[in-house]
């Protein structure tokens, strides 16, 4: 590794001493270094002109592959460390949109009151997506809803059980209820999210299970869209809690007759060796919400 480092910050500087200062080692040690690299592979790096250098083709060529290098090998050092050191750590954590606003800042307020030197790289997502980057080893834990899979006990901790609600516009005939069945809505143009989601195969499910398919009129992607598509009374919709919407014309009520929760918790790749922060992290939420 210090021969690549030693190649790399002469060919930024073009000039040995100045390398040799940044890099706190002699000169000659230095050449030597270098001198070695070349033989181990066989071909010059720097094309010496009296006493200037100038990187050769070959280490023009090389040094891409030696910054890249060099990049991935600090990522794995600095993840060695966070293994050993819990509270100087990086967690890597997805989280949907709506838990975003409800308990997602709730949690880290706490996390970060008694851990503050420990980072977060936070990915705002949906389920699938969460899932994907998880599979990938690209984060850690990721804060999910359990329509995204089956779980188990060794790579779920559940934090909330979370209540969804129907919604329409302040103008519709139902926004003087405050509970209906959900066979009331089965003649209702419905707003929804994109068939892909798993939240609207979950809306699709309740609503097969009452022995109706809905009539999906819009689609889309976040909550506050599909809540201003609502607001317009171009359909009704059944959504989870977003902080926000109270501003807008729209009318919240139960839907009496169907167990509309979905349970909100953190999970992490089954095979995958958690690092001592993330390790921290579940079973600090996992004291804080029993």
């Amino acid at each position: 590794m210090h021969q690549l480092r030693y190649f790399q910050a002469i060919a930024k500087t073009k000039n040995y001493n100045h390398a040799a200062n940044l890099l706190h080692v002699s000169q000659p040690a230095l050449t030597k270094a270098i001198h070695k690299l070349e033989a181990e592979l066989g071909v010059p790096l720097f094309n010496r002109i009296g006493r200037s250098i100038e990187i050769s083709v070959y280490g023009e060529k090389f040094l891409r592959f030696v910054e890249e290098s060099l990049l991935l090998l600090d990522r794995g050092v600095k993840e060695l460390q966070s293994l050993k050191d819990p509270l100087q750590g990086t967690i890597r954590l997805a989280f949907l949109q709506t838990i975003g606003t409800t308990i997602l800042p709730g949690i880290l307020r706490r996390f970060k009151e008694n851990y503050p030197d420990i980072q977060f790289d936070l990915q705002q997502c949906n389920s699938q997506r969460a899932l994907e980057l998880l599979e990938n080893n690209e984060v850690d834990l990721c804060l999910v809803t359990n329509f995204s899979r089956s779980f188990g006990e060794s790579n779920w901790l559940p934090i909330k059980k979370e209540q969804l609600y129907g919604y329409c516009s302040i103008n519709h005939p139902l926004s003087h209820e405050t509970s209906i069945s959900i066979q009331a809505l089965r003649d209702e143009p419905f707003i929804g999210y994109k068939d892909h989601l798993l939240m609207q195969k979950q809306v699709l499910k309740w609503c097969r299970d009452a022995g109706f398919t809905p009539n999906v009129v819009f689609q889309g992607t976040e909550v506050p869209t599909l809540a201003g598509l609502i607001s317009a009374n171009l359909g009704v919709g059944i959504l989870p809690y977003y902080s926000g919407l109270e501003a807008l014309p729209i009318h919240r009520f139960e839907i009496a007759d169907t167990n509309c929760q979905r349970e909100v918790g953190l999970a992490w790749k089954e095979d995958a060796a958690l690092s001592a922060s993330a390790k921290l992290f579940v079973e600090f939420t996992s004291s804080n919400y029993e």
